[in-house]
């Protein structure tokens, strides 16, 4: 895939494994299945990423083809060539609107918006 999908805010104040897996239910995963059917899924190892009931739906949609913790392949901690996303949003977030701090979580969320528009 060679765009952004997204980007996805999550409405709850706290991601649960619950809410991970709504959202690749209900958003990331069926944005990828009609572009490229056979991706790789990759997370790390935070709480919710790691809930059972998220593997095992990994598990099913993406058969030996996800990255993270306990799953068919091991996300390897702290490897820099394997965060695309830190890097990408990294950099992204220090263009044209840093060195601005966001103060507020809304004021982040448009003007990250912006950037993936621009």
């Amino acid at each position: 895939i060679d765009e952004v999908i997204g980007p996805f805010f999550f409405a709850e104040p706290t991601v649960t494994k619950e809410v991970y897996l709504d959202m690749l239910e209900l958003f990331a995963i069926p944005q990828i299945e009609h572009r490229q059917p056979n991706v790789y899924w990759q997370q790390d190892g935070a709480p919710p990423h790691w809930g059972k009931i998220v593997r095992d739906y990994l598990n099913n949609t993406f058969p030996g083809r996800w990255i993270g913790r306990d799953g068919p392949i091991s996300w390897p901690p702290h490897s820099p060539d394997i965060t695309p996303l830190d890097f990408f949003c990294g950099a992204m977030s220090r263009t044209e609107s840093s060195p601005k701090k966001f103060k507020i979580l809304r004021n982040s969320r448009i003007e990250f918006e912006r950037l993936l528009e621009a």
